[in-house]
């Protein structure tokens, strides 16, 4: 890996994200005095602003939102302490009789934005919670709270070298430089950097839930935002109603030490589950040989790919893969639940060279700006550093994954000296015990906090109910109607065990294979209109409009010509030739005698049967064809927008097989538009129709050939078979 502080957040892959609006209107003075700051004096403040973040369309800044900053203190330890202001959004319940108690939500990492992870994905699922308030806020040091403990310095190390091959030595020398950089800086900047802990954060919730002026609070945290919430277990417990802890961090538990392990335990989950499964181990059979035998190719022969940093709008053409950094990508993606059916393909793809998935998704993760790893380092150092690298246990643990994570407890240390701050003791790492009424979610292939850390924070919460889903990565809310359902039960009444029935309609990991998927991989381009896939739509909606004209074209030219027929429906004077009037046959010609003579004209006796059959037909065949791509076309949207809603991630490869008899409108419109060339061929050949009717029915013509090699060259066309 050329550059990587390894942070384990949560929200590492957000992918579409869509959202859902709900943010309040109005805020009252707190009338509960629990919380004055330690020495101060002063009740804490909220602020009303304008929202820090952006919006989703339709969504305006104060109907039904309410954004604004939190002042709190540094250090309550210290009466002279500087304030700090943190970011929150409340998302304003829409029901007729609101539950007065809200949910808040505390996010993981530590150091990621709860505001940005959820910020727009809760103003679009708009039916998460509709009867309470959602109260999102930055944590301190987090992106939107000020200030702000991101390091620059780590960004400006990542695109010096991401083009670089560098050694492990190599690698962790300058990144520690960076962190060192990146310290001084905020350090000047008089920021007390052991000021940032688990426990200011949770004295930072009691603040905001009195000066929200809640009674109490149902508490929500994922990842660290789970140690985060069992902290505030401990020291408020008065303030809660309900706690719900998404991929549990006990506080108990090193789990820095664990990681080589549970990294090694949901690999081989992945490769046992591929295996057991008929359709995944057809189509990618060996993964866990094939997948090691990758990672010390690439260790050997790094390859070289194209990373896209969206932000900075900047693309490394020539990145640098070794098998460390695509082992660490793949470990990544394993804490989205929603990308892991597609990872056995992934990894054959970049087996054979095509890394165009794993370029998509490891650039989101690569050069995501959500985390603030200056904050990371503040909680680790202080919590979760007192650990000895002796202690890591290696046994049973593939080689590769072993000889990489080896190196992990001792750069964390080194981070640790560089970051210099306050250890909080032994304390903070105590079992919390607790009578508050607790959901524990646990992710069946989550890389990083598995069921086994849920079961230890369960020993000694005495009012729990626990929960495992077995296709689930790192975070289970919002990532499906059962864990949602089950959620809202839960919250609805923390006293009673909610019904997971549900939970066995999604124990079944289905991967994407041949067998449920149509592979079209040029959709996702077409959709991000990259490359030249842009000036294809362009083309191709012209070209698709131009033959919907046929619409309204073929039908006046029929009426034209019906109407010309009964005008020479008797016998012609012999001045007036049939020749005269051949001109206005234009598209479908007549098969009226309009004389009772013997037609002189060669030209017509001389048509063949092949011509004039071409001729009768011409007219319904464009105006068939254009309804017919239109169809395709729509149903195709309509299939795609479902996809993205339902977080499918299929779409990166193509579309489900379920979807197969759409695919056979493109072969319909083959055989019309090879029908309608045939047509115009014939046309000009015979001289059959006026010139100007051939000039339009050949641009006809010319619009669906057009149409067939975009079709074509996006795959459409042998979709089907």
């Amino acid at each position: 890996m050329n550059f990587s502080i390894k942070t384990r957040s949560t929200a590492i892959f957000i992918l579409t994200q869509t959202i859902v609006a709900l943010i309040i209107s109005a805020f009252f003075p707190s009338t509960i005095n629990q919380n004055r700051y330690s020495q101060s004096g002063q009740q804490p403040v909220f602020t009303p602003a304008a929202c820090m973040f952006k919006l989703p369309a339709g969504v305006k800044d104060g109907d039904g939102i309410q954004c604004g900053y939190l002042t709190v203190p540094e250090d309550r330890s210290n009466p002279n302490s500087p304030t700090l202001r943190l970011a929150v959004a409340v998302i304003k319940n829409r029901a007729l009789h609101p539950s007065s108690d809200p949910l808040v939500m505390a996010q993981g990492g530590p150091g990621g934005s709860t505001i940005e992870t959820y910020g727009q994905t809760l103003l679009t699922k708009r039916d998460f919670l509709p009867d309470r308030d959602i109260i999102l806020f930055d944590q301190r040091g987090t992106k939107y709270s000020t200030p702000n403990l991101y390091c620059t310095e780590l960004d400006k190390l990542l695109a010096d070298t991401v083009e670089k091959r560098l050694t492990d030595e190599e690698n962790e020398r300058l990144s520690l430089e960076a962190l060192q950089a990146c310290k001084t800086r905020l350090s000047g900047a008089n920021i007390d950097l052991s000021a940032f802990n688990s426990l200011e954060n949770a004295a930072d919730i009691e603040d905001l839930r009195t000066a929200l002026g809640y009674k109490q609070i149902n508490l929500y945290g994922v990842s660290y935002g789970t140690l985060l919430a069992l902290h505030f277990m401990q020291k408020y417990p008065q303030s809660l109603r309900s706690v719900i802890l998404d991929g549990v961090v006990p506080p108990q538990t090193d789990y820095i030490l664990n990681t080589a392990k549970t990294m090694d335990q949901d690999f081989t989950k992945l490769f046992d589950t591929c295996k057991a499964d008929p359709d995944c181990n057809r189509a990618y059979p060996n993964l866990e040989q094939v997948f090691f035998k990758l990672v010390d190719d690439l260790n050997q022969n790094p390859a070289h790919i194209s990373l896209t940093d969206k932000d900075a709008k900047t693309t490394y053409s020539n990145a640098v893969i070794d098998g460390n950094t695509f082992m660490e990508g793949v470990f990544e993606m394993l804490y989205v639940g929603s990308i892991i059916p597609a990872l056995p393909r992934m990894i054959y793809d970049v087996q054979n060279g095509n890394y165009e998935f794993f370029q998509r998704i490891y650039s989101l993760l690569l050069f995501d700006r959500s985390m603030s790893l200056g904050m990371y380092y503040s909680v680790v150092c202080a919590e979760e550093s007192n650990f000895n690298p002796n202690n890591q246990d290696l046994a049973g643990v593939h080689a590769q994954i072993a000889k990489y994570e080896s190196r992990e407890p001792n750069f964390i240390l080194n981070s640790c000296k560089i970051w210099d701050v306050k250890s909080l003791g032994p304390a903070v790492d105590q079992p919390v015990q607790s009578d508050v009424p607790t959901l524990l979610l646990s992710g069946g292939f989550d890389p990083i906090t598995p069921i086994a850390y849920a079961d230890t924070a369960a020993k000694t919460l005495q009012h729990h109910y626990e929960f495992l889903f077995p296709t689930g990565g790192h975070g289970q809310a919002l990532d499906g109607d059962c864990q949602n359902g089950i959620i809202r039960a839960f919250l609805d009444n923390p006293s009673q065990k909610p019904d997971a029935s549900c939970i066995a309609g999604i124990s079944k990991l289905v991967f994407y294979t041949p067998t449920n998927t149509i592979n079209i991989p040029i959709l996702i381009k077409v959709l991000n209109l990259e490359g030249y896939t842009g000036v294809q739509l362009i083309v191709f909606f012209l070209c698709s409009l131009f033959l919907l004209s046929a619409l309204l074209s073929i039908p006046i030219i029929w009426l034209v010509q019906r109407s010309r027929r009964k005008k020479y429906a008797v016998p012609l004077p012999s001045a007036s030739p049939i020749s005269s009037i051949q001109g206005s046959d234009i598209i479908v010609p007549s098969d009226v005698t309009y004389s009772p003579e013997p037609v002189q004209s060669t030209e017509m006796l001389d048509q063949s049967w092949l011509s004039t059959f071409l001729s009768r037909t011409a007219g319904w065949v464009a105006f068939f064809a254009g309804p017919v791509l239109a169809s395709f076309m729509l149903g195709l949207t309509v299939l795609v927008v479902d996809m993205a809603i339902k977080n499918d991630n299929r779409l990166f490869f193509g579309v489900p097989t379920s979807a197969r008899v759409l695919f056979i409108l493109p072969l319909i419109f083959l055989i019309l538009s090879i029908w309608m060339f045939a047509a115009s061929l014939s046309a000009w050949i015979q001289k059959s129709w006026s010139v100007w009717s051939r000039l339009y029915y050949t641009m006809l013509a010319v619009a669906a050939w057009v149409c067939l090699v975009i079709l074509a060259s996006w795959g459409i066309l042998t979709a089907y078979l």
